[in-house]
């Protein structure tokens, strides 16, 4: 079983790599798409700062004021208010959401990593369409974010 310490810890560790990944880039290297269609740096780091926060803290926290919530989460999306924001803005905006992710994650208990959303676009994966809030996060952080961080390895080479 997972425990909310453990997460914080594995999150804090994939924020020390995603600022690991672009420490070289320029805001131009940033900034450039590598091919039609594909993010930016930039846009992959304002993908993971989400419209108002890191995958929206509110969509956490209705894992426990609510039975069974719907989360309405759209895989792909990016949010362009932040697409003139430089990189070293993007990347503290990360640190900060993230870190209150993670201790939000610290302060869980088994009985509350163990509450149920409903997240359709889940029923085909291995975590099925009713993940527990402890599955939902190992899913953000073991496969989200690693994607994400090997997106930005691949874009800063």
């Amino acid at each position: 079983m997972v425990s909310g310490p453990s997460l914080k810890q594995q999150l804090d560790q994939k924020v020390q790599e995603i600022k690991q990944a672009v420490s070289g880039l320029s805001e131009e290297q940033a900034s450039k798409e590598p091919a039609q269609g594909e993010w930016s740096a930039k846009q992959v780091l304002s993908h993971l700062c989400g419209a108002d926060d890191a995958l929206s803290m509110y969509e956490f926290k209705r894992f426990l004021s609510e039975d069974t919530p719907p989360l309405g989460i759209t895989p792909g999306q990016y949010s362009d208010i932040r697409k003139s924001a430089p990189v070293p803005e993007l990347l503290s905006k990360v640190e900060s959401d993230y870190s209150a992710i993670g201790n939000f994650f610290a302060g869980l208990n088994d009985q509350q990593l163990n509450r149920k959303a409903h997240v359709p676009f889940l029923k085909e994966t291995p975590l099925g369409e009713y993940p527990t809030l402890g599955q939902w996060a190992i899913g953000v952080i073991q496969f989200h974010l690693n994607d994400h961080i090997q997106q930005l390895k691949n874009l800063s080479q």
